[in-house]
């Protein structure tokens, strides 16, 4: 039995869709070979994390795309126009592991500040311009981390074997898995 705690407003929301059996826990194994669209929790911890990609990018602030520099502009090629209004956003690539193997998982932004404890801005502060490439201490937060991972199944994803996670509960969260 999965026995929660937190304090946070997020979480309630997650432990109601427990205790009220509406949640569909997957094993990895089960997840890749699932051809239904749907949502799916998956209890695993985090074991590599993909440092050699951008850990966050420049966004536009509009559509959330990631926007280029073109001759010393931003353009968000998805509005297709140049834009003063961007901010950085974390994409983080994980491979998640439990008993039945491995997947690569995307974190986004809320999942990525609760595992580093900051939000990017303030990365950024610390690490400056730079910090595109993931600083060893922050990797350092990602693993080991134990958890649930809500992920998005789409049946045209699921031969690429990565899922994107939309919400995360850690373990200091949950008392007993």
């Amino acid at each position: 039995m999965t026995t929660f705690w937190s304090t946070e407003p997020e979480f309630h929301g997650i432990y109601e869709e427990f205790s009220s059996g509406r949640a569909r826990v997957r094993t990895l194994n089960e997840l890749r070979d699932l051809i239904e669209d749907s949502v799916y929790w998956v209890e695993g911890r985090i074991v590599d994390v993909d440092s050699t990609k951008s850990f966050c990018f420049l966004s536009c602030r509009i559509c959330g795309k990631q926007i280029e520099d073109v001759d010393g502009m931003k353009r968000c090629f998805q509005c297709a126009e140049y834009t003063f209004k961007y901010i950085f956003r974390y994409n983080v690539e994980v491979i998640v592991a439990d008993d039945t193997g491995s997947s690569t998982f995307v974190l986004q932004n809320k999942a990525c500040e609760k595992l580093i404890g900051k939000p990017v801005a303030d990365v950024i502060a610390q690490y400056g311009d730079t910090a595109r490439t993931m600083p060893q201490s922050i990797k350092e937060n990602f693993l080991g981390q134990k958890g649930l991972f809500e992920v998005v199944v789409s049946s045209e994803q699921t031969h690429l074997q990565f899922f994107n996670v939309s919400r995360l509960t850690v373990d200091k969260e949950i008392k007993e898995l």
